[in-house]
């Protein structure tokens, strides 16, 4: 027996005052700062112990870029959208690319003599204090990177040169590092980003371990990630073995999904390293419309597939940045457009599933014990994720392409359990039906684009609207 579902709206007939409390449950609290690691160290918690879903939008040159009051319309425009994380430069030098005149902010520069970090620029700084306050108060986390150092062979658009530069010095740059730390330990809302597209080896790396050291000894609030140089392999935060020691939040960074070789598809690096026990997530992933045009950021549905893949292998979140081929919002140049392009749907529409899921409690399943068949083949992009909660109240199926699949519920808890369609390209749920545990049940697609399919035996589960 084959079943397909038909569309029904869950609120439809709904009185006026649960539709509107239905729309406020399905909105998150805001976090409640600073965020520690779960004490399984899968994911984040706040202060209230409440599990936070890294939704991060890949923001590199807005201190440096924007003018406050347009810092301010950026963030309340992607909170609107549904994001919750920001990752950004302190100081962004990437004259190539950021809006603004890079390396300056409204014309101040963030040193006082030229490529020296042990002179920062206490005016600089004041705006940087007054960005982070912002965050806080709407309610973002913050991966800050402290210098972002580029790719080695392109001196237009990192650090890396002017750090080595006659005017600087290890020396100075732990200074630099203790005047970051101390300014910034009782800002709660931020983890700290070593690196930047650069692994920062051989002749970087003692600026940049003595930027670290500085900023450690100042600072042993924070957590750490890091970014490097994806180019090299270095995929993992903690593929990097000169840093490896620090790094508490294992963020995941690859531009060209076949770059992984065989560490991939995705997935597959993220089931292994899900593997290793710590936290993981997508720290960079997919810039819409972005060089070099591969498909892993012009076809919607690889970035889908990234996005839910990652989220049901174990990741505890995602990442995007929007775009069209001429304009990329990270560069600042004219990003008001770029708020509503169809990757922040596809982005939004993700957040609002998994938002509305107890995603804290997934965990990945490759088994063939619920999926009997047609989950596909390991190792190939059309392969069906899953992941089940650990009571077994959910279970949750990313599945590539159409096709039919073969179920056996035994292993969801519940007499009775529901079945819906979730369409990752409208973000509007499909209600199938209800049904026992049949040992032996097919499912069809309900066409040959891709579809999440999610069991639930709880009741009390709201469907968000």
């Amino acid at each position: 027996m084959t079943k397909r579902g038909t569309y029904t709206s869950v609120i439809a007939n709904a009185p006026v005052y649960l539709i509107i409390f239905l729309v406020l449950i399905s909105i998150p609290l805001a976090a409640q700062f600073p965020l520690r690691l779960s004490p399984n160290h899968r994911y984040l918690v706040d202060s209230g112990q409440q599990p936070f879903l890294i939704k991060e939008f890949s923001a590199w040159g807005l201190i440096q870029a924007l003018s406050e009051a347009d810092e301010s319309a950026f963030l309340d425009s992607i909170k609107l959208r549904g994001f919750n994380t920001i990752l950004v430069s302190v100081i962004s030098n990437a004259t190539s690319q950021m809006g603004g005149n890079p390396p300056y902010w409204q014309g101040i520069s963030p040193f006082q003599i030229e490529w020296d970090f042990s002179t920062p620029n206490e005016i600089y700084f004041q705006h940087v204090d007054r960005f982070l306050a912002m965050t806080r108060e709407k309610g973002f986390l913050v991966l800050l990177v402290p210098c972002y150092l580029g790719y080695f062979t392109d001196g237009s658009q990192g650090w890396w040169d002017e750090v080595r530069s006659a005017n600087n010095s290890p020396d100075k740059m732990r200074t630099y590092g203790e005047f970051l730390g101390r300014r910034y330990r009782e800002s709660s809302n931020i983890v700290w980003v070593a690196g930047g597209d650069n692994d920062a080896k051989d002749q970087d790396e003692p600026y940049m371990q003595a930027l670290i050291s500085g900023i450690r000894s100042a600072d042993d609030q924070h957590l750490w990630t890091g970014h490097f140089d994806n180019t090299s392999g270095t995929f993992w935060s903690t593929d990097n073995p000169r840093y490896r020691s620090i790094m508490e939040l294992d963020g995941l960074y690859v531009w060209k999904e076949i770059s992984l070789g065989d560490r991939g598809p995705h997935y597959r690096a993220e089931l292994e390293q899900y593997g290793k026990g710590k936290m993981i997530f997508q720290l960079d992933m997919s810039y819409e419309h972005d060089v070099p045009h591969y498909a892993d950021n012009e076809d919607p549905r690889w970035m889908r597939r990234k996005m839910y893949d990652g989220l049901l292998s174990g990741c505890a979140g995602t990442s995007f940045s929007s775009g069209t081929l001429d304009n990329q919002c990270y560069w600042f140049k004219n990003w008001k457009p770029l708020m509503n392009t169809p990757g922040m749907e596809l982005a939004n529409n993700c957040f609002k599933l998994f938002d509305a899921l107890p995603w804290q409690n997934l965990i990945p399943d490759t088994s063939d014990q619920v999926l009997l068949n047609g989950r596909g083949t390991f190792g190939q992009l059309d392969f069906a994720c899953s992941a089940k909660t650990i009571d077994g109240s959910y279970y949750v199926v990313y599945i590539p392409s159409g096709r039919t699949m073969y179920f056996n519920l035994s292993a969801i808890s519940g007499k009775t359990i529901r079945m819906h369609w979730y369409n990752p390209r409208t973000g509007v749920f499909m209600f199938i039906g209800r049904v026992g545990k049949d040992p032996h049940f097919g499912v069809v697609t309900p066409d040959t684009d891709d579809w999440l399919l999610v069991f639930d035996a709880n009741p009390d589960w709201q469907i968000p609207d």
